[in-house]
């Protein structure tokens, strides 16, 4: 039996994670989901609906992000005896944000550019407060709880609107978002289980269960993106956690696993790509062409755009205005009111300054992910490197980096948690000779294990 002393510390430990999680879930089902989603024909709301949207926000979903910004606060206020350390993409992000801010100045909408600045705002002090609070390892819990959370209720909707039809040829599962967006969520999933496995090893079956689990509804989605780039994520964190002979060796053995198997099919005249490519496609080979499911037409119509404003932009969240939202349908022949493209869709509201600040982010953060992971071991960076990977690539055909987004607060919640107890840790591997030994015994995730 646990001394009272012990049992409080896990009682507030799991409490964190409970509140963090229901917090996450409260907010982002109010602000990205919808009950009815699975019922919409091809998950795409008409040009009246996406014109009210640009046009202004939902109250409801304002309360939300402020019960963010509150929690966060709180967590500011009784979070004291830590300090933030401050570390480059921290730094980098800090410029971004201010960037951003600043395009209100030149909007061709401030009223927009302002309501959704203010919306990033207090995402950013719920995360920042919060955390405070949190170690990175409760974060990844809560990510894997909201996740599931959102998964069974989305399964449940299909099912009481008959909508789950996974034997059907052209059935994608969405539950309460499009299915793009419930793929990315699978996939933070993914890799927040993956990195738990490691921490936990005892408990490594029931996470890679939930992965199991996670990949199963991913398939189901039939995204592309995701169902491509998981995968990719996942073999960038071996290798970036990984001994270099161990990666030099797999690299040889896969090089030659793939040779031969080249080799194969030139002898026998089996073509893999013709013969299953329904299946490369995810059952969606009729979608597909040469213009990539029609994002490049979409793409070459919004570089116009670009051209006008290429420094600056429209300023952050105006570009998608009723008249730019209708003029781009008629355009293309379909609704829409994103570039399908987070580097497209930067460059359009904050131009090719917020565009680079962004990709220098997601790449300091994803170098120094790596670097504090060969010093210190410690599994959490392991969803960080994949994470930043995920939303790198993921970023080149499908929008939603630039800004608060269900998908990627995880990985500014983790940031920020470890921001808060880098202090703590700092010198725990300096006197370590080899960097990729063995995890440090010093460090505690913050609960006991008695």
């Amino acid at each position: 039996m646990l001394p009272d002393n012990d049992m409080q510390k896990n009682l507030v430990w799991a409490g964190g994670i409970l509140y963090l999680a229901g917090l996450l879930f409260c907010v982002f089902f109010i602000a990205e989901h919808d009950i009815k989603m699975s019922t919409v024909k091809g998950f795409v709301q008409d040009i009246e609906d996406q014109e009210s949207w640009a046009s202004g926000g939902n109250s409801l979903r304002r309360l939300a992000f402020i019960s963010c910004a509150a929690s966060g606060i709180l967590g500011l206020i009784l979070g004291r005896g830590k300090r933030f350390s401050w570390n480059f993409p921290m730094v980098l992000l800090a410029i971004y944000l201010c960037w951003t801010g600043a395009s209100v100045v030149w909007s061709i909408d401030p009223g927009a550019t302002m309501r959704r600045y203010i919306v990033m705002m207090f995402c950013v002090v719920g995360c920042i407060g919060f955390t405070r609070l949190l170690t990175m390892e409760q974060v990844l819990v809560a990510t894997i709880i909201t996740v599931f959370g959102w998964l069974f209720v989305g399964l449940a909707a299909e099912i009481a609107f008959g909508s789950f039809l996974p034997h059907t040829g052209d059935h994608r599962f969405a539950g309460t978002v499009h299915p793009n967006l419930q793929a990315a969520n699978l996939s933070m999933l993914s890799i927040a289980a993956f990195t738990m496995a490691a921490l936990r090893p005892k408990l490594s079956w029931l996470f890679y269960g939930i992965m199991a689990f996670a990949f199963l509804f991913l398939l189901l989605t039939k995204c592309r993106t995701a169902t491509g780039v998981l995968p990719v994520s996942l073999m960038f964190v071996w290798i970036a956690t990984q001994p270099v002979k161990n990666v030099a060796l797999g690299s040889l053995v896969g090089f030659w696993v793939f040779s031969t198997l080249v080799f194969a099919f030139l002898v026998t005249g089996f073509d893999p790509i013709a013969e299953y490519s329904d299946v490369l496609l995810l059952g969606r080979g009729e979608e597909t062409g040469s213009s990539l499911t029609g994002r490049l037409p979409l793409w070459n119509q919004l570089s116009g755009y670009i051209v006008s404003r290429p420094l600056h932009g429209f300023g952050f969240g105006a570009f998608w205005t009723p008249r730019h939202i209708y003029d781009v349908a008629i355009g293309q022949e379909w609704v829409i009111s994103e570039a399908h493209s987070s580097y497209v869709d930067t460059t359009l509201q904050t131009g090719l300054i917020g565009a680079i600040l962004m990709v220098a982010v997601a790449v300091s953060t994803l170098l120094y992910a790596m670097v504090s992971y060969r010093r210190t071991r410690e599994p959490e960076f392991m969803f960080i490197i994949g994470g930043v990977v995920f939303c790198i690539f993921r970023g080149f055909t499908e929008s939603g980096l630039s800004g608060p987004g269900g998908f990627t607060s995880p990985l500014f919640l983790v940031m920020s948690a470890h921001a808060w107890n880098a202090h703590r840790r700092s010198d725990m591997s300096s006197s370590a000779e080899d960097p990729v030994s063995e995890p440090n015994p010093s460090y505690s995730s913050g609960v006991s294990h008695e």
